[in-house]
């Protein structure tokens, strides 16, 4: 069946009156687009149309973990298949010095390390700083934090 005869069909059930087929066809045409357009506005929209939710749209309500570090509550969904990626070790460094760069909870030990470092060099510069901070600090964290 082609979309414009299904389009026909949809229509010719919205008939009420037999004898006023124009009317009613219109009638029932004009109450679907006014529920379409009301939809747009309201969260729960017309519960007579499917429900469709939108691309990657996410509920921020559904991540109530509050155990979770905030870098681990992701405002989106997942795009594709779920699969498992190994991780040379280059790429695993990266993604662990992201996280822990990024992490507002691990904020107060970056700032130890970076006092530590500018109290054992006094000499540095910002630039030198951020690239010892880079190589030396999941290390040190790590230590830190175990001991």
């Amino acid at each position: 069946m082609y979309p414009p005869e299904r389009y026909l069909r949809k229509i010719k059930h919205k008939i009420m009156n037999k004898a006023q087929v124009e009317g009613s066809i219109s009638i029932g045409y004009i109450m679907d687009e006014a529920a379409k357009f009301a939809s747009f506005y309201f969260k729960e929209g017309d519960l007579t149309l499917p429900l469709k939710e939108k691309r990657n749209e996410v509920y921020l309500d559904d991540i109530v973990d509050d155990d979770m570090f905030e870098i681990f509550k992701p405002p989106g969904k997942a795009i594709g298949a779920e699969g498992k990626q190994y991780l040379v070790d280059n790429e695993y460094t990266a993604a662990h010095l992201y996280i822990l760069m990024n992490c507002p909870e691990v904020q107060p030990f970056i700032d130890v390390f970076i006092t530590k470092k500018r109290k054992q060099f006094p000499n540095l510069n910002d630039e030198v700083v951020n690239v010892v901070t880079e190589q030396e600090f999941p290390s040190w964290f790590e230590k830190y934090v175990c001991s």
